[in-house]
């Protein structure tokens, strides 16, 4: 089957949707399809009205005119659905949050005449878009009860696999808590940060992850400074695949309070870690996965109740190997893989 992914793409980033469109094309390849991509440039810095001009860009492709024949379309982000064909599936990704469920929160759009009118237009062409698809797959239950409450439309869950999950290990549980995350202000850095002013133990906050937004980053570390957290807390950067996995396997637990998290890999990464996940109550994604004192803890967003958390882990270590133990049973017992993700968005 000849298939087309489309898909958008902000230059010099690299997170979970990156990931997710590289293992798809991978896996397409291996099960024997021929696939290409499509790629729609976002521009993070660019006004709203951008958001329509790209809307308008993929409305106006006309690929059912191709030359060559494409017998399938996946469209995966924000708004690579409006692309017309039709055997097109989607596998939705997330909204363009900030008009979703972001709308009205320290994350959204400033709430004016401009911005409420983008965002009815968003929402009316998005139902509109994923309502003349074949089928439309969601990577979480978190996603799927988006759609449903704001566009009315169901979705099938189809979970991504993890890049090379048979990589990751576990070495030991050393003293540190490992918290593996592009830098952006949604993913709560910085409450992770104030919790370790209430860690009395001798454990360390070791983050990871790629630079969204440069003035971010000298947040974070001016608050490392304000609270005299340098011997506590560090910040790497520029890290290889093989250094991930590393910190991941001698890690005591990963923390995750990212707030609404669309899916998580770092929860499913961890897990087959053998790690404990922290994550919190609003986290989205990762509380699909973490069961509170079974594999890991959902507690409140709330610098002492993160920090409770990690202590207990350290002085029971024990506990911290269970529970590490049991999230590795259960991602295993999910068996997420890509025979099962093809098997769909090919043939469904």
């Amino acid at each position: 089957m000849r298939i087309l992914i489309f898909n958008t793409r902000v230059p010099f980033v690299r997170g979970g949707a990156e990931t997710l469109e590289k293992g798809l094309m991978i896996a397409l390849k291996n099960y024997g399809h021929e696939s290409d991509i499509i790629r729609i440039m976002e521009n993070h810095g660019a006004s709203y009205y951008y958001l329509l001009k790209m809307i308008m860009q993929v409305r106006l492709m006309e690929i059912e005119d191709y030359p060559i024949n494409i017998d399938r379309v996946i469209a995966l982000k924000f708004p690579s659905y409006y692309v017309k064909h039709h055997n097109k599936v989607v596998w939705f990704l997330h909204h363009y949050r900030q008009f979703y469920d972001l709308w009205n929160t320290e994350f959204g759009p400033p709430i004016n005449d401009e911005t409420l009118a983008i965002r009815e237009i968003i929402i009316k062409s998005d139902t509109e878009a994923l309502k003349k698809s074949k089928k439309v797959f969601a990577i979480s239950k978190t996603v799927a009860e988006r759609l449903k409450k704001y566009n009315n439309i169901d979705a099938e869950v189809l979970y991504p696999p993890v890049e090379d999950g048979k990589n990751f290990y576990c070495e030991s549980y050393e003293d540190y808590i490992f918290f593996p995350s592009r830098l952006s202000p949604i993913k709560r850095h910085e409450l992770a940060i104030k919790a370790m002013r209430f860690v009395k133990a001798p454990v360390r906050l070791i983050i990871a992850g790629g630079v969204e937004d440069e003035s971010y980053l000298e947040r974070l570390k001016s608050l490392i400074l304000k609270y005299n957290l340098q011997n506590k807390v560090e910040i790497l950067q520029n890290l290889s695949k093989r250094q991930i996995l590393e910190l991941y396997s001698r890690a005591l637990a990963v923390v995750f309070p990212s707030f609404q998290e669309d899916y998580g890999y770092i929860t499913i990464e961890a897990m087959y870690s053998k790690k404990a996940v922290v994550t919190c109550n609003d986290s989205g994604g990762p509380i699909e996965f973490v069961e509170n004192n079974v594999n890991g803890f959902i507690v409140e967003p709330k610098e002492k109740a993160i920090a409770e958390a990690i202590c207990q882990l350290y002085v029971n270590k024990n506990k911290a190997i269970k529970m590490g133990e049991r999230g590795y049973e259960k991602i295993l017992s999910l068996d997420i893989n890509w025979g099962k993700v093809v098997d769909k968005l090919c043939y469904e």
